[in-house]
């Protein structure tokens, strides 16, 4: 089912955004940047509004028609292509294709590496193109066409074509409803929908409404993906432009060290919470054939946003931990992550993917075997829905809230810091907004020197202090965000752009020092060095 954002109030309260379309043909929007404050909580409220013109009524519970709430798409009658097919099969080729040749257009993508990636694409083949995500906004002259994460996407704007990426996580519990509004809201006389064939009956029914012209087009995967026989047994049998998979920090870590210990082989590594330049330069040494780095070592985070040189993907388990427990993986995610072996075009066209035992070969097979379930979730009871959508999870949201809600700001500024990008399971990074929000509502001005010594930043040297660097980013990340939405009461823009660059580097630093270096390993270092000393 899709997902529907509802905001918080207070910790107890809930709302949902949207357009109030008046019977006289007023909007009102529910926005952050909006006068209205009126959010409605749960049981049936209805609340009067005024237009000028007349009195309008609005059951705020009754969420049964979400198409309605977008006019500038309802305009249109929109074609929509569904583009699906696995990993590596052209889907989202074709679709940036038919892009790159449109008047105008945007590109919606899951990820800022996914926005960068296009946008620089775009411009490379001389289309003028802007990449807007929540932390950077760098515009292009003459451009007629966006980059942007989904959460930036305008439904306010004309365009002649639109492409939204991995379209299947409008399933999402946590960000479903950034997809559902790309996808009802966005104006575009093309619309291009890419992702796994799971979610075309449920994008279908939701369509039905639209008045849309919906095309479904289906692809197979360019070259096969061979499930090996045999697990990889022993860290001996490592070769160039594997890729081995944990679902842990601690043990990617662990793999790094068997792996390099050998002597044969140098890993880059990728995970979530490394920043994203970080992986984009480890994914950039790895896919190097002149680099040592030849071999990649990886969580989840692979499975979307980097293109990658992969010839064998190694599962070093088929259980991840997702917050509440210990699990199998499930269907999508092996696909998800097993796809990203072979690439065409690549040194790699043909992928293969194993698993470190033998015990884990069985789910490894009959998951690659099976069909993805189409896309449904379970829904909240209490207000009038329609049974194709789902309340998103607003358990973040409620954790920002609880902190920041005695302090004395507008429940707009409030509703601000709670969307912001924070993680509030990491310690630093709560204490970092918390420290945000309460100079924020004392004085309405935040400097970043009030809480972060711009120098103090070095080379981490254990696991702890490179973890404590990482939680520091994500706090400069969040004066970023900030900045771009309060500008005035945030103003030290380019200082924390700068020290999160230097964050990125030093990080990068020490990903190169914990390997088993050699003479080529340490001028990869020196050229490190060179590259910090530019932003200082």
């Amino acid at each position: 089912m899709a997902s529907l954002l509802l905001r918080q109030q207070r910790v107890s309260a809930l709302g949902v955004s949207r357009i109030l379309q008046a019977v006289n043909g007023d909007s009102f929007r529910l926005q952050p940047e909006s006068n209205c404050r009126t959010f409605a909580s749960f049981g049936v409220i209805i609340r009067n509004y005024s237009s000028g013109k007349g009195t309008a009524k609005f059951d705020f519970t009754d969420l049964t028609r979400p198409h309605t709430w977008y006019p500038n798409a309802r305009k249109k009658q929109r074609k929509v292509f569904l583009h699906v097919g696995p990993t590596n099969s052209g889907k989202t080729y074709h679709a940036l294709k038919r892009l790159e040749s449109s008047s105008s257009g945007v590109y919606c993508g899951p990820l800022r590496l996914l926005a960068w990636e296009v946008a620089e694409r775009l411009n490379k083949a001389r289309v003028p193109c802007d990449l807007i995500t929540g932390q950077e906004k760098d515009e292009v002259d003459g451009a007629k066409h966006k980059a942007v994460t989904v959460e930036m996407a305008d439904v306010t704007s004309d365009y002649e074509c639109a492409v939204i990426d991995e379209i299947q996580m409008l399933g999402c519990k946590t960000r479903g409803f950034s997809f559902t509004r790309a996808l009802l809201g966005i104006a575009a006389d093309e619309l291009h929908l890419c992702g796994d064939a799971a979610a075309v009956p449920l994008i279908q029914e939701l369509l039905k409404v639209t008045g849309d012209d919906v095309q479904v087009r289906s692809y197979e995967r360019l070259l096969p993906l061979v499930p090996l026989e045999v697990p990889l047994g022993s860290f001996s049998n490592i070769r160039t432009g594997d890729c081995i998979v944990s679902f842990s920090r601690k043990g990617i870590y662990k793999l790094k060290k068997k792996i390099e210990t050998g002597g044969k082989h140098l890993c880059s590594v990728v995970y979530g919470s490394l920043p994203p330049e970080t992986r984009t330069r480890q994914a950039t040494m790895f896919n190097d054939a002149s680099s040592e780095f030849d071999v990649l070592v990886a969580s989840d985070a692979i499975g979307m946003g980097l293109n990658l040189n992969i010839s064998r993907i190694i599962f070093s388990t088929m259980k991840k931990f997702d917050g509440l427990e210990r699990r199998d993986l499930t269907v999508p995610e092996v696909k998800q992550i097993a796809g990203r072996a072979g690439r065409y075009g690549s040194k790699y066209p043909m992928g293969e993917v194993t698993c470190l035992d033998a015990e884990d070969l069985p789910l490894l097979h009959s998951s690659l075997k099976s069909a993805s379930p189409t896309l449904q979730e379970d829904f909240l009871e209490n207000a009038k829905l329609s049974e194709n959508y789902f309340f998103a999870n607003c358990e973040e949201m409620l954790k920002v809230a609880a902190v920041i809600d005695e302090l004395p700001l507008s429940l707009q500024d409030k509703y601000l810091f709670c969307i912001s990008p924070v993680d509030m399971n990491d310690e630093i990074s709560s204490q970092g907004l918390t420290q945000f929000a309460e100079n924020y509502a004392k004085k309405g001005l935040v400097r970043l020197k009030e809480i972060f010594s711009p120098g103090s930043l070095q080379v981490p040297k254990t696991h702890s202090a490179l973890k404590e660097l990482e939680s520091i980013h994500k706090v400069l990340e969040l004066y970023v965000w900030l900045s771009f939405r309060l500008d005035e009461s945030f103003p030290d823009h380019e200082l924390a752009s700068s020290q999160k660059a230097i964050c990125s580097m030093l990080i990068e630093e020490f990903l190169e020092r914990l390997g088993f270096q050699n003479p080529t390993s340490r001028k990869l270092n020196s050229l490190m060095a060179k590259k910090r000393r530019q932003y200082i």
